[in-house]
């Protein structure tokens, strides 16, 4: 293959954006390898702080250029980035309590809830398919979270682990809203930067009270590349890639990517911890891709975040 063929092919949109899914499905396994070194709430916090610290230098201009914006609109950032600190540090207590498969599988309800609560919220407009859409990824989630059996339903046995990705995605939801309804004029680089501060800032109480339980980081070989996978895989270059992508190939169509997240998560569970691939996994994940196909237009008018 030419090389600027090569280049251009690895540069495609396609492909940037099936890589940010890739990245954020790895964000799981990241945290599911490292439990042992690094409480969830210390890798959500130092993910946050090591993200804004890398950035920060390479963007001074840009954050000069938009700092009335950000100024003006510091409670919008506050709320929207405890969300996104809530969802991100939620995932690392789930992936303690439930496989990959789960929370990759639960994950992928993103865009349906975010148009569920654009709808409650915004009073967005929906139309007959895209309610039956919702309803449909719904069903899909919980057949997962249930195992397909009835009396879990019934009886409420949820596994911890799902019940804290289904909190996760409702605040990963919430926030897309939220980013939405505020309409905050400012580069994606200095989002980027903005969200990360706040989101390490609301947890340092949160950190604090971990440490003082008795639940301290080691400074392990593998607790150094968990961090640096989940600061520039899961947080710089997956933003980096998904806006790139977003851009090029415009939200409608980028919004049909998220579908990759039932594909990639039970693949890197079975990779990386044996994870089996059960009758009721696949259900949910076609009753879950059919969801989100359903309802992908009115996703696709939400700005693009950070969801892994």
């Amino acid at each position: 293959m030419p090389r600027n063929r090569l280049i251009g092919l690895i540069t495609s949109p396609y492909v940037v954006l099936s890589f940010a899914i890739l990245c954020w499905g790895g964000n799981f396994v990241a945290a599911r390898l490292a439990n042992a070194d690094i409480p969830p709430v210390a890798l959500s916090f130092w993910r946050h702080a090591f993200a804004a610290l890398l950035v920060i230098p390479f963007i001074l201009p840009l954050l000069r250029t938009d700092w009335p914006n950000i100024r003006a609109n510091l409670g919008n950032f506050a709320i929207m980035g405890l969300l996104l600190a809530v969802g991100n540090t939620l995932v690392y207590f789930a992936v303690l309590h439930t496989t990959v498969i789960n929370a990759a599988l639960i994950n992928s309800g993103v865009p349906v809830a975010a148009v569920a609560f654009s709808w409650l919220i915004l009073r967005d407009v929906i139309n007959r398919w895209q309610a039956i859409g919702i309803l449909v990824a719904i069903a899909g989630i919980v057949m997962v979270v249930t195992k397909a059996q009835l009396g879990v339903l019934l009886n409420l046995e949820f596994g911890w682990g799902d019940l804290y990705m289904l909190l996760a995605v409702i605040s990963w939801a919430l926030y897309m809203v939220l980013l939405k309804r505020a309409s905050i004029k400012i580069s994606g680089w200095s989002l980027l930067t903005v969200m990360s501060a706040a989101g390490a800032l609301w947890l340092v109480p949160a950190y604090a009270l971990e440490i003082s339980f008795g639940h301290t980081m080691e400074w392990t070989g593998l607790t150094l590349v968990s961090l640096g996978y989940v600061t520039l895989f899961s947080t710089i270059i997956a933003w980096i890639c998904w806006n790139s992508g977003t851009l090029r190939i415009g939200p409608n169509r980028a919004s049909a990517f998220m579908c990759l997240h039932p594909i990639f998560g039970p693949v890197l569970g079975m990779i990386f911890f044996g994870e089996i691939l059960r009758p009721y996994h696949g259900v949910g994940t076609i009753l879950v891709l059919a969801g989100v196909i359903m309802v992908s237009r009115a996703y696709a008018t939400r700005p693009p975040a950070n969801t892994g």
